[in-house]
């Protein structure tokens, strides 16, 4: 049942605070003029049963509280209800009527509908907990993307490799999910990455051709272990000759060796005083003092140094060349530099040692450059190595870089995996639970309709149709099955006798169609249109000014309808007072301004629902307000043209813009007065001691004129009367009324206004 209603913002409503209807009770009577905003409501809930794409936007800021589309149908019949349901359709749609008298049948059926809520609230329970675990798993979903996502962050400035998957952060996740679930051997380290990603990126490869010459290597070397030996003894001339002594005491070896040289060039002469003292013996004793022994080993160690600064020369080439096309952070440079030094040092030991042949010495080995000729030569193979398989050892680099990231990542994928599976656990077995309700809740709907498909009888409510429309003096057409389309039969509106299945609807009167469409509504309210999406819902009935042109006796039948439908259920107790006697019904509204109507629907003196409340529905100033009570809201037309004059008055507009209808309504309470009620004067009397000269004086003529004519179809809006009227304060009507009413019934004015005339000119 709807509880709280809304308008706003549409048609005559208030934009900013609408009209709020609350605490609505099951039986509800609006009345109001045309125009006052009846229809908008009837509208709005017409719309709620629409979906989200068909609704009207105009509704967007109105709003209920307490109907559920699942349980509840509303029934909404107004203009729109004729347009639809015959105006657009040749034929009707099918119409069932319930068979009341089955308490047994109706018993059931409510059992299987408490059945069928219970199930339908134990499945939105279960719903609730699996959406619970889907926002919770998603939220944890959500941080293992971000944070596993964060890690391709790490290789960043890898700015020459592109990471698979980079638009797709649940894609990446998976890749880290498949290379765990193969063993990982061997995790890289960052500097590892790195330095690879520089090798394989930054640095630019070709193959070395050039290398260490590991031949001139070895040769130094040999040449270094037999200079070991030479240099390391004490070679010096024979000693028993006589001038040995003298040579030893001067340390003049290598002096007099020298000048030997230079003496054998002077043929004789003495290379140092230039003369010939020179002679055999001397010459007999340097022979002998330098005798075959020492000559052969200097001699070995002169050509020994010859052969190692040739050699040495040649691995100092080598080097320098390799340096052209390798060079590691300037490796090879810095072990050329050290050679060169190493190279000179040792020449200049092995020429000391020839000068100073008694002197011990000994060179430093050419293996101190050992470790970094070898770093060189294993540089020289990596690149090597790194050119013939770069693709494959970019493709190495990159499949490290996964695992680093998969390694990183994996105690957080392991935690959501174990997690996953306690959800999956837990939505297997809710499911199981939906299954299971949706079983019995499907085996309950087809008890259901299996019990109603026991109550239907289409028949009956054609019937029961016909039957009204014969007995309403409607006898020259009734409703006939034309044919039955899946078990659903249709019909047509047919003249009596008529062979012919052609519709007839459209060549109906204004009142044959209005009433032959409350009767076809009717039947829907105690049956139903779709046993299938209907049957168990409860109906919430919307009639909205059923009676437009209906003649008297039609307009009674509908009365008579509408009052079968608001039968209170019974006498026994104060709650069944307040509720409807048919079960399928939940809650009836019924908006009118026919008087007439409105008084006879509501009369309290038939067995209707108790819990009802009387609404009235009225415009001022172009805006809907809406006041309900207990009693009825009006007496009579008389009366509530009288109520809405003192509304008016009330809340006097401030401009004219009201004035013509404000005097249309004085028009019809003064008719009503002295010509209906006879009571009072002429109208015309009130204008005898009026002084001419007064300038409110022809306002007063011309608004007595208007009464008067437009009573005989002379509308106000004709020259004169409407220049007076409408230009003027509605300040000055009211006066003028005022006036009037005190010449032909000031006591009458006094107690329907709820003011009293002042003996002071009204418009002075």
């Amino acid at each position: 049942m709807i509880e709280k209603i809304l308008i706003k913002d549409v048609a005559s409503y208030d934009p900013e605070e609408g009209v709020e209807l609350v605490d609505l009770k099951k039986l509800n009577f609006f009345f109001g003029a045309n125009g006052s905003g009846k229809s908008t409501i009837a509208k709005y809930l017409s719309n709620l049963c629409l979906s989200e794409a068909e609704r009207d936007n105009a509704f967007r800021k109105c709003s209920e509280n307490g109907y559920d589309p699942v349980s509840h149908q509303i029934l909404v019949f107004d203009e729109n209800f004729t347009e639809n349901n015959f105006n657009r359709n040749a034929l009707l749609k099918g119409v069932f009527s319930l068979n009341s008298a089955n308490e047994t049948i109706d018993q059931k059926i409510s059992d299987e509908e408490s059945l069928i809520q219970s199930f339908k609230k134990s499945i939105e329970k279960k719903h609730q907990v699996i959406s619970s675990i889907q926002d919770d798993r998603s939220t944890k979903e959500k941080s293992l993307l971000e944070f596993c996502w964060s890690k391709r962050d790490t290789f960043s400035t890898f700015s020459k490799i592109s990471l698979a998957h980079s638009g797709s952060k649940t894609g990446h996740l998976n890749n880290l999910k498949k290379i765990l679930e193969r063993p990982i051997q061997e995790v890289a380290s960052i500097e590892q990455l790195t330095n690879r990603y520089s090798q394989l990126y930054e640095s630019e490869i070709i193959e070395i051709t050039a290398s260490i010459d590991i031949n001139q290597y070895k040769n130094i070397r040999r040449l270094e272990r037999e200079l070991k030996s030479l240099l390391n003894e004490i070679i010096i001339g024979n000693e028993d000759v006589d001038i040995a002594s003298l040579i030893k005491s001067l340390n003049a070896r290598r002096w007099v060796e020298e000048g030997l040289y230079f003496l054998e060039k002077s043929n004789g002469t003495c290379p140092f005083c230039q003369r010939q003292t020179i002679d055999d013996e001397l010459r007999k004793q340097f022979s002998e003092f330098f005798d075959d022994t020492y000559t052969e080993k200097i001699n070995h160690i002169k050509l020994l140094l010859k052969q190692y600064r040739e050699s040495t020369e040649g691995f100092r080439a080598n080097i320098l060349f390799l340096q052209g096309s390798h060079n590691p952070s300037n490796s090879v440079s810095n072990v050329y530099i050290g050679l060169q030094a190493h190279f000179e040092k040792n020449i200049k030991i092995i020429e000391d040692k020839l000068k100073n042949g008694n002197e011990r010495k000994s060179l430093v080995s050419l293996s101190s450059f050992k470790d970094e000729l070898s770093l060189i030569l294993k540089s020289i193979k990596e690149v090597n190595a790194l050119y013939s398989e770069l693709d494959t050892n970019k493709k190495k680099l990159i499949s490290g870089i996964w695992i680093f990231i998969a390694d990183t990542c994996r105690s957080r994928i392991d935690e959501f995996a174990s997690r996953d599976v306690k959800y999956n656990r837990i939505r297997v077995l809710v499911g199981e639970l939906i299954e299971s309700y949706n079983r019995r809740d499907l085996s309950a709907r087809e008890n259901i309709e299996r019990l109603r498909s026991q109550t239907v009888n289409t028949k009956e409510a054609v019937d029961n149709i016909n039957v009204i429309l014969k007995n309403s003096g409607f006898e020259s057409f009734e409703i006939d099955e034309k044919e039955v389309i899946n078990d659903i039969s249709q019909y047509y509106l047919k003249r009596p006798n008529s062979t012919s299945k052609e519709p007839i609807f459209k060549s109906l009167s204004e009142g044959e169609k209005s009433f032959i469409s409350f009767l076809y509504f009717f039947q829907l309210c105690i049956g139903t249109d779709d046993i299938q999406s209907n049957g168990t819902k409860k109906k919430i009935i919307v009639i909205d000014d059923p009676v437009s042109s209906l003649d008297s006796q039609a307009l009674f039948v509908v009365s008579t309808l509408i009052h079968q439908l608001i039968l209170r259920k019974g006498d026994d107790s104060r709650s069944d007072r307040k509720s409807f006697k048919n079960k399928a019904i939940s809650q009836v509204l019924i908006f009118t301004h026919n008087l007439y109507f409105y008084k006879e629907v509501s009369f309290d003196r038939r067995p209707m629902c108790t819990d009802y409340w009387h609404y009235k529905v009225e415009k001022i100033n172009s805006k809907t307000f809406i006041s309900g009570q207990y009693n009825k809201v009006v007496l009579d037309d008389y009366t509530m043209l009288w109520q809405t004059l003192k509304e008016l008055k009330d809340n006097l507009p401030i401009d004219s813009a009201l004035n013509v209808a404000i005097a249309n309504t004085m028009r019809r309470v003064i008719e009503s007065y002295v010509y209906f009620l006879g009571l009072g004067k002429d109208s015309w009397g009130s204008l005898l001691n009026e002084d001419q000269s007064s300038p409110h004086y022809y306002v007063k003529y011309a608004f007595i004129s208007s009464i008067n004519d437009e009573s005989h179809k002379v509308t106000a809006m004709d020259a004169v009367y409407y220049q007076k009227i409408s230009n003027e304060r509605p300040q000055i009507l009211f006066s003028v009324f005022m006036d009037i009413f005190k010449v032909i019934g000031k006591d009458h004015y006094e107690k329907m206004m709820e003011e009293e005339i002042l003996e002071v000119p009204a418009l002075a």
